[in-house]
């Protein structure tokens, strides 16, 4: 592979935003299929999921991830061109495949590439660096907030299980028969008793719910971001009548 392609797309898009990583050399791995073309290079692979598991109920069954970089006068036309090379490798017949490319979203010089090939945002990841000692005191509030317990199992995975519903809606998450079951488990061995789980309340009655991984469990994802020590929220759901009342900002 060129190295070209790798170092312009790289100062391209830390000139957009300085805060996304891992936007340098492509680390091969097993199964990858290199992909190249003029203006570009890309990795191909595959993940398949066990229709039993957590992951399952947030993603397709199959899901083909591409993984570019591209530079030159036009990464438009360069991005496009990798897309082509991908769009035509074979596939089969199985149900429940998609295609999946993480991009930078400051980066929008390349993006009408996968817009017009009928690629559409499904996911974001954004970053904030937090400055504790330069935040303005919350505003007077009935909502209160308190870390959750052992004894809010039911209560959170409640919360956790409408939430995959209402993004199901948006064609990428699918709960499954199992989703009930794999969410429990996973609130009572995993985000109670190692990550932070708060429990919004109004009048002693829970109306939202926030999980975040600290940085020793957010560590699959701190490569993404020129920052450190970096935390990952992944759940937060507010109840429909609670909505707009400043529970999500406390």
């Amino acid at each position: 592979m060129d190295d070209d392609p790798i170092k312009g797309h790289e100062a391209r898009v830390r000139a957009v935003d300085p805060l996304v990583a891992d936007q340098g050399a492509l680390v091969v791995r097993e199964h990858d299929v290199p992909l190249e073309v003029p203006g570009g290079v890309g990795l191909v692979n595959v993940d398949r999921l066990d229709p039993g598991s957590l992951q399952a109920a947030w993603s397709p069954l199959i899901v083909h991830r591409l993984r570019a970089r591209v530079s030159g006068p036009d990464p438009q036309k360069a991005l496009g061109a990798l897309l082509d090379r991908w769009l035509e490798m074979p596939r089969g017949d199985e149900p429940e495949q998609a295609l999946s490319v993480v991009w930078p979203s400051r980066d929008t010089v390349p993006v009408r590439a996968l817009a017009v090939r009928g690629f559409a945002p499904t996911v974001a990841v954004s970053v904030h660096r937090l400055r504790p000692h330069d935040a303005p005191a919350p505003p007077a509030s009935p909502v209160k907030i308190r870390a959750a317990g052992q004894g809010d199992v039911d209560t959170v995975s409640a919360m956790y299980e409408r939430l995959a519903a209402f993004d199901a809606q948006f064609g990428w998450v699918t709960p499954r028969p199992s989703t009930p079951d794999r969410i429990r488990e996973s609130v009572a061995g995993e985000v109670l008793p190692l990550e932070w789980c708060w429990l919004a309340e109004v009048d002693g009655e829970p109306v939202g719910c926030v999980i975040v991984e600290p940085p020793v469990r957010a560590r699959w994802i701190s490569g993404w971001v020129n920052d450190a020590p970096v935390a990952y929220l992944g759940v937060m759901y507010v109840e429909p009548p609670a909505r707009g009342a400043a529970s999500g900002r406390r």
